[in-house]
């Protein structure tokens, strides 16, 4: 419990400044909606039918003159890229960082044991994937609220869940990779996130390249089908999400328990 609320501690400055970040993008967004919703009226159809623009982002599926379509091609794109690159952060620090920084030596003389390490860093990566969430609901009714509009409470929970699953999944690959290396990589973690969300346009820009949406979990998460579909998302693509999830844990706990830790 001591290491979990020391991750907790020394991660908080990086958690306020990329949940600010993010939600105020967002709810910025939010804010502009009555703004440009007339002007967008004009441009629906022509964004409608732009080919594989409009499938990448969404916008064959839900007009953006609605505040769901709105949310689904513009805000959801922001707010899963960011929170997505902020779990990646979360788990490609929290092995390596302690041999980078030289403090490896004093945390492996506590008697947490090697699993204990990990199981306390996991923890608080979840914690604060779940928080960042949870603020983000807030955000996203309070904010449409504002405006005098609202969005489909059954969607929006579901797409959030889709996103918990999503980040955990990225943070949980990053802390596999955290856990191989010496070094703290932030550009590892960032590419990671960018990576798989590039995999996930393509995917949705090409119907040959289709087959990479098993492969990224922006898939499952992309909020215009979240919210195409009420609140549901796709099995397959989220079954096999959920299982790389689980194989990246174990894979975090195996290898961090054998690896040779420099001090």
């Amino acid at each position: 419990m001591t290491l979990y609320q020391h991750e907790l501690k020394m991660n908080r400055v990086s958690f306020v400044i990329w949940l600010v970040g993010v939600l105020a993008m967002s709810a910025g967004c939010i804010f502009l909606f009555p703004l440009i919703d007339e002007s967008m009226a004009d441009m629906a159809d022509a964004f409608a039918s732009m080919g594989g623009f409009s499938a990448a982002f969404g916008m064959d599926k839900l007009p953006i003159t609605t505040l769901e379509g709105f949310f689904g091609t513009e805000i959801g794109t922001i707010f899963a890229l960011g929170s997505g690159m902020f779990a990646a952060l979360l788990g490609i620090s929290a092995l390596s960082k302690e041999e980078s920084s030289h403090t490896a030596e004093f945390l492996h003389t506590l008697t947490l044991g090697r699993c204990g390490i990990v199981t306390g860093k996991l923890l608080a990566i979840l914690t604060y994937i779940a928080l960042f969430d949870v603020i983000a609901f807030g955000v996203f009714t309070g904010s449409a609220a504002l405006i005098g509009e609202s969005l489909d409470m059954k969607s929006l929970v579901g797409y959030v869940c889709a996103q918990f699953i999503a980040q955990t999944e990225l943070a949980s690959v990053c802390l596999a990779l955290s856990a191989l290396s010496r070094k703290s990589s932030l550009g590892v973690g960032l590419g990671t996130a960018l990576v798989l969300y590039v995999l996930d346009i393509i995917a949705r820009i090409t119907e040959q390249a289709d087959f990479l949406r098993y492969f990224t979990p922006f898939s499952f998460s992309n909020a215009t089908d979240v919210f195409v579909n009420k609140g549901s998302i796709e099995t397959v693509p989220l079954c096999i999400g959920l299982a790389v999830t689980v194989c990246s844990i174990v894979a975090a706990y195996a290898v961090y328990r054998r690896r040779d830790i420099a001090a």
